[in-house]
């Protein structure tokens, strides 16, 4: 029995060391296991995201097709276009507006106030999808060409001049680009087209006539002058129809830039009050500003000039002659 009975006992103790074998042997083979995983085998994870709204791009500016100049027109606007190529990679579809500036740099600001002398705005430029080819850049379906003209006036100012284009899409997102320019120097003055003195009988001096000089350019001027009878550097003033000596000489026609002497006058006064016209342009100081003012015209670009002619003893009928005005910016005399 007592053999029995230890019998059983090594059994049951067998057992157990037998179950912890086996334990061990699970832990360590579970343990290299993932050990071996780690250092050996590869697991590919697909990771994934939806791209939103992409802000718009302005690609390039061009202003009137990369003109090195602008070249104003006297008393008249010029259209001045300003191209954008503009892209969104999600589609040129979400463009929705294209906005430009046009501005003196210096002077006027991106965002300032209009004027014409130096800031011109256009909000709802033109937006063409189907552009085909432009500056050899072929048309995507992501980009749009803009056209942003400006109908800029022949008194704004000379200099550098910018033209920043602002694309927006259908998110409110933006994009912005620029490019430059140079606004010519122009000189140009705007007068009546005759000066009639009326009926002078001879050996009198006429009444002063009135006339107007505007400056119809976009930089302050002085004044060159000029008279002939018939042909540039004849001497005369006028040419007439009849008399003995058919003709006024153009030392005989007088001006005065700068103050009026209404009424009769005598011939020394004539003299005295006013200056020569001679048959070679000269330069007289008349420092006449370009024009400022957006709603009027006429307020601060235009300045009178006074004028009279005598007519010397042996000149008869009609006569007529010629003044040439002309705008400078040397220093007058």
């Amino acid at each position: 029995m007592e053999w029995k009975k230890k019998s059983e006992s090594y059994m049951k103790l067998s057992l157990v060391f037998l179950v912890e074998i086996i334990f061990l042997f699970v832990i360590i083979s579970s343990f290299g296991g993932w050990v071996a995983g780690l250092s050996g085998g590869n697991v590919t994870v697909l990771t994934e995201l939806k791209v939103g709204a992409v802000a718009p791009e302005v690609l390039n500016v061009s202003i009137n097709n990369y003109a090195s100049s602008i070249n104003l027109i006297p008393n008249s606007t010029k259209l001045v276009n300003c191209q954008a190529l503009v892209r969104d990679w999600n589609n040129d579809t979400t463009i929705t507006n294209v906005t430009a500036q046009f501005f003196e740099q210096g002077v006027g600001t991106y965002g300032g106030p209009n004027d014409n002398n130096f800031h011109y705005t256009n909000n709802s430029c033109f937006i063409n999808r189907t552009f085909g080819t432009w500056n050899s850049i072929p048309d995507t379906p992501y980009t749009a060409l803009a056209n942003c003209t400006f109908h800029v006036w022949y008194y704004a100012n000379p200099g550098t001049w910018n033209c920043t284009a602002k694309v927006t899409d259908n998110t409110n997102l933006t994009g912005y680009g620029s490019g430059n320019t140079t606004v010519a120097q122009l000189l140009a003055v705007g007068l009546p087209s005759s000066i009639n003195y009326g009926t002078v009988n001879g050996t009198f001096v006429s009444n002063q006539n009135l006339t107007n000089v505007t400056n119809e350019g976009n930089t302050k001027l002085n004044l060159s002058l000029y008279g002939y009878g018939g042909a540039p550097g004849d001497n005369y003033a006028m040419s007439c129809t009849l008399g003995s000596t058919p003709y006024i000489p153009v030392s005989d026609e007088k001006y005065n830039l700068t103050v009026s002497h209404p009424g009769t006058i005598s011939l020394t006064q004539f003299a005295v009050n006013y200056t020569n016209l001679t048959s070679t342009y000269t330069v007289k100081k008349f420092n006449l500003a370009s024009r400022q003012n957006d709603l009027k015209a006429g307020t601060d670009d235009t300045n009178a000039t006074y004028w009279r002619i005598y007519v010397p003893k042996g000149v008869a009928g009609n006569c007529s002659g010629y003044i040439v005005f002309g705008a400078s910016t040397a220093p007058g005399s």
